[in-house]
């Protein structure tokens, strides 16, 4: 059915932008032959004026985007920092109060605005993808979410190939061509939060399965642990020192617990210390330190 507006509704309005405390809009008629117009009487006016305390809410808000100046990635803001500058009439600070962890020169970031408008557009791409140590290979994708991790930029698509959700790190992708071919919508991760509520990282094993994860750490670096939490579902347990997460144990997992290095040890599931175990006697292969247990040459 369609939908009209009638002329008494359209008065009532203006008067209403006319009347209202918050609005107070200066409306103005004008005759032009058998027509009759409004407009404001002072340029610029705006009935979306911001109050004192949002203009300084967004003073903050600019110079936080300004932050982001530089990194090729969010080139784009430059135009919209100077935009919200001329229509809100707000200052930017020039000093530089906040600085983000980025790698301004990670291999592949230079597309992150290509690919962040396809996903805007809802637009099926063809990538060439190389991963390390394999040869390359062209996957269709139907792009939904760009997701960082540890420093890298991973895309998130549906991969019509195998029915499922496909991660790519950007740093890998050799070509990217558009696709005349209809969208497929987001019926998988729809939330990303809870698409990846089980894992660290972006990686998500096949029939990999939540686990309780049970380490056990030093008195220093216990601290440290609690002060940034390895997974959100962390509970820790200040007599025994340990801090358990239930998630699927993935490569990234690996890496943090490797990263903590003799400060912590894998009390549970058994499979995940073996695991740790065979990497740690790998590196002290690499030492010349494997003659007696992982322990110096007599």
């Amino acid at each position: 059915m369609e939908t009209t507006v009638s002329k008494r509704q359209i008065y009532v309005d203006l008067k209403e932008m006319e009347l209202s405390p918050s609005m107070q809009a200066p409306i103005v008629a004008y005759q032009d032959g058998q027509r009759k117009y409004y407009r404001y009487s002072r340029e610029g006016f705006s009935i979306v004026d911001l109050t004192d305390d949002e203009l300084l809410g967004l003073d903050a808000t600019v110079n936080m985007l300004a932050s982001f100046r530089g990194m090729p990635q969010f080139d784009w803001m430059t135009d919209i920092i100077r935009k919200l500058k001329k229509k809100y009439k707000v200052s930017e600070n020039q000093r530089n109060i906040l600085s983000f962890d980025s790698n301004v020169d990670l291999r592949g970031i230079d597309r992150f605005k290509e690919l962040f408008n396809f996903i805007i557009n809802e637009q099926p791409i063809k990538i060439t993808y190389e991963p390390f140590g394999k040869p390359a290979f062209d996957a269709e994708i139907h792009p939904y979410y760009l997701k960082q991790y540890n420093n890298r930029w991973f895309i998130l698509g549906y991969n019509p190939e195998y029915k499922d959700i496909s991660v790519f790190a950007l740093d890998r992708i050799k070509k990217v061509d558009s696709l005349n071919i209809d969208f497929i919508q987001d019926t998988i991760i729809e939330d990303p939060f809870d698409y990846f509520f089980d894992v660290i990282g972006t990686t998500i094993p096949n029939h990999g399965e939540v686990e309780k994860i049970v380490l056990k750490f030093s008195p220093k670096r216990y601290q440290y642990v609690l002060a940034k939490p390895i997974h959100h579902t962390q509970k820790t347990d200040d007599n025994t020192l340990t801090a358990t997460i239930e998630v699927i144990p993935n490569k990234e997992l690996e890496a943090i617990i490797l990263g903590f290095g003799k400060d912590v040890e894998v009390l549970e599931p058994e499979h995940l210390r073996n695991e740790i175990i065979e990497i740690m006697k790998e590196s002290c292969k690499k030492y010349g330190l494997l003659k007696n247990d992982c322990k110096s040459p007599q």
